[in-house]
């Protein structure tokens, strides 16, 4: 385990740095740095960070598990959870990077970020749990990428509601998009979206920037009608069938990936409800928001230490899971509350306590 950043700016040309083996806990807010000459190749490896839900958005907004400054660069086979931004291509001179294999799960800003509008291609990764699926919104002064080209296929993209948001709590949309933006292609991608989004995002690229587009499955788990105008590349899957869909396509691409169902990591967690220094009566909801690399088994709350009720191992909506609790079983007042989630690895991870008072 490294708990060291990796920066490495001056690689030479063709390097191919291999890190399979490799696992990344470090407080750093960028995990890898990488650049030099061009055609360079991060293979592998597992960053993992341990920020919990309940971190404001202005603190993960800096945080990125890779950033890449060269041409040709190839990102393959990484897992990255729990960071700002899952890989940002972040200069200028990245034209025609290629993302591939990639898992990425619980990023709090952009899954991928390719804000200086260069070309590139993301292809058979799974991006489980993004606030903004994909950005080409410059931040900064850039060439105008509108004659540039990203070509996104067989892959899994999933929009995650956040705790914690730019403005507010939810998520973004797959495309983040400005109009010196690259054209994009689309190619036998699945999307899934449970909510509308919160943000100035698009669930579906600007239609004067779809180049090409076949094959592609939109699956929408929220109440109401679709909220855009879908291409005919897409198909349209709702309910139980589109939930169906899209867990046996996340289970195939699992199968065919190894590397992305190690558990390398242990939960994060954060009491959601009450707030802090809620007063409390009668029967009352806990919830806590709980993630892991994996998946989360149950969530134990606790009142200064002792257990409360069972623990909880039914998650609705995902990454949320909720007690009904009489507060009449303890006496009137202060108590610290707190969650423990539990991931099949047998890790586990308590929250930072709240005060609740019990005032019946």
């Amino acid at each position: 385990m490294h708990t060291a950043a990796f920066t490495n700016t001056s690689l030479n040309q063709n390097t191919t740095i291999d890190a399979a083996d490799a696992r990344f806990v470090t407080a750093a807010n960028i995990a890898i740095s990488v650049g030099g000459g061009q055609g360079i190749c991060f293979l592998g490896g597992h960053i993992m960070g341990s920020e919990p839900p309940a971190t404001p958005y202005n603190t993960m907004h800096l945080t990125y598990g890779l950033v890449a400054r060269a041409s040709s660069f190839r990102l393959e086979d990484l897992l990255v959870f729990d960071y700002g931004d899952g890989a940002s291509m972040d200069a200028q001179g990245d034209a025609d990077w290629t993302v591939r294999n990639a898992y990425f799960k619980f990023i709090r800003d952009d899954c991928v970020e390719n804000d200086f509008l260069n070309s590139g291609t993301i292809e058979n990764s799974l991006f489980d749990g993004c606030f903004e699926g994909f950005s080409s919104r410059a931040y900064t002064t850039t060439l105008d990428g509108s004659n540039n080209l990203v070509v996104v296929k067989s892959s899994l993209f999933r929009l995650q509601d956040m705790d914690q948001g730019y403005s507010k709590p939810g998520h973004g949309g797959f495309f983040k998009w400005d109009a010196r933006a690259p054209m994009i292609a689309l190619y036998n991608n699945v999307y899934r979206v449970d909510s509308p989004i919160v943000e100035n995002d698009v669930l579906i690229p600007p239609a004067n920037k779809l180049k090409t587009c076949s094959g592609n499955v939109m699956i929408w788990l929220g109440a109401g009608p679709f909220p855009e105008t879908l291409p005919s590349c897409y198909t349209l899957l709702t309910g139980d069938v589109g939930l169906d869909y899209w867990n046996r396509a996340v289970a195939a691409w699992k199968a065919s990936h190894p590397q992305a169902r190690v558990d390398a990591a242990p939960p994060i967690v954060s009491v959601y409800a009450p707030a802090d220094s809620d007063t409390v009566s009668g029967v009352v909801a806990l919830t806590a928001t709980a993630v892991d690399d994996q998946a989360v088994n149950g969530v134990q709350f606790r009142l200064d230490g002792q257990d409360v009720g069972a623990e909880v191992q039914t998650e609705a909506p995902i990454t949320k899971f909720t007690l009904s609790w009489d507060s009449h079983t303890l006496p009137n007042g202060s108590y610290r509350l707190t969650a423990t989630a539990r991931d099949a690895a047998g890790n586990t991870t308590t929250s930072e306590g709240i005060v609740v008072t019990i005032n019946n």
